[in-house]
């Protein structure tokens, strides 16, 4: 009985420990956040879509124009190595969906629908005419297919980069274990951003690794906050909703199209091609038949991120950009 009081008093400190070191991890987080915004301002121009405004950054000049729609986890700034490139041969702008990088957050749900109309007001708001090649990577492929169903009148071509696939929870069954898994990591890291957990653990460096200095840690910069992994979780939350939108997106007809696939595993890193690469590059292989005029290509040994972050890897996502706008402006077939 006499040790109660220790045991009392012992849980009391504790309390206050954690308290301690929750406030100090939140003071931490808003003195780094507000650091951030003085260092990284918004390269591009932030436009009023109804209420909140979105961030985008055009640079070079022609037509058609390229307008480049990020992985879900991904901003404007992950297409460091390409938007310069291919701004040598006309106008190229990158943007951020709600909530992402430089966005303010827009209103749920976050599915293809409400992701392609807000980029549509963005595009006019802006005054940013097509016609449009679009460029998805990742979830990014989703988003651009439904703005094509929703505005085809405006898009003359389309990259797809190691992009997803509606069926691809019913293709690759392993893959539903790993997207519950990755869903309650980010739901961890949402609640741990406050304190800046994340940012201590460097998880924002470890995703921004490959891109040039000035990307990439604009993207710690981003990665760091709680704005980010509040909305990949309402980006995630959103998928199925999003893969049912896009089954009834119809053909892009004589559109030229490339589609770039990585060819290692999907699920280990730089790990040799498995069966789910496969089963993701036939996937892919299905994709290319939206297009009557259009071209598959697989790149060795790239990863699924490295298409766009390792300068090396990112000339096969240049180099696909550029065919579709030689198609565009020759009127010439892509090659298979």
């Amino acid at each position: 009985m006499a040790s109660q009081p220790l045991i009392v008093r012992i849980l009391i400190w504790l309390v206050v420990g954690i308290f301690f070191l929750a406030c100090t991890g939140a003071i931490y987080q808003a003195i780094a956040t507000q650091i951030d915004k003085r260092n990284f301002p918004a390269p591009g121009q932030l436009v009023d879509v109804g209420g909140y405004r979105l961030h985008i950054h055009c640079v070079g000049q022609g037509r058609p124009t390229v307008i480049l729609e990020a992985a879900a986890d991904m901003m404007s700034a992950d297409w460091g190595w390409i938007q310069p490139e291919i701004a040598k041969s006309t106008r190229v702008c990158a943007y951020d969906r709600a909530g992402m990088g430089w966005s303010d957050p827009g209103p749920q749900p976050r599915d293809a629908h409400q992701v392609s109309t807000e980029l549509h007001i963005l595009l006019t708001q802006a005054g940013i005419a097509g016609p449009y090649v679009l460029v998805g990577h990742s979830a990014g492929g989703i988003y651009v297919r439904m703005y094509t169903a929703q505005y085809p009148e405006e898009v003359v071509g389309m990259v797809l980069v190691d992009p997803g696939h509606p069926d691809l929870p019913a293709r690759i069954p392993e893959l539903q274990a790993h997207n519950a898994s990755e869903e309650q990591l980010v739901r961890t890291l949402r609640v741990l951003s406050f304190f800046g957990i994340p940012r201590l653990m460097g998880v924002g460096k470890a995703n921004a690794e490959g891109l040039p200095p000035e990307q990439a840690a604009e993207v710690n910069a981003s990665i760091s906050t709680p704005k980010h992994w509040a909305t990949l979780l309402a980006l995630i939350e959103a998928t199925p909703a999003a893969y049912d939108q896009v089954r009834d997106a119809g053909s892009l007809e004589r559109r030229p199209l490339v589609v770039v696939s990585a060819n290692t595993a999907w699920l280990e890193r730089g790990a040799p091609a498995d069966d789910a690469r496969r089963t993701m590059n036939a996937l892919h292989a299905e994709l290319a038949g939206l297009s009557a005029n259009s071209s598959h290509r697989i790149v060795e040994g790239t990863t699924h991120g490295s298409l766009v972050h390792n300068q090396n890897h990112a000339q096969a996502t240049i180099s696909a950009i550029e065919a579709v706008l030689t198609a565009i402006q020759t009127g010439r077939a892509l090659a298979p």
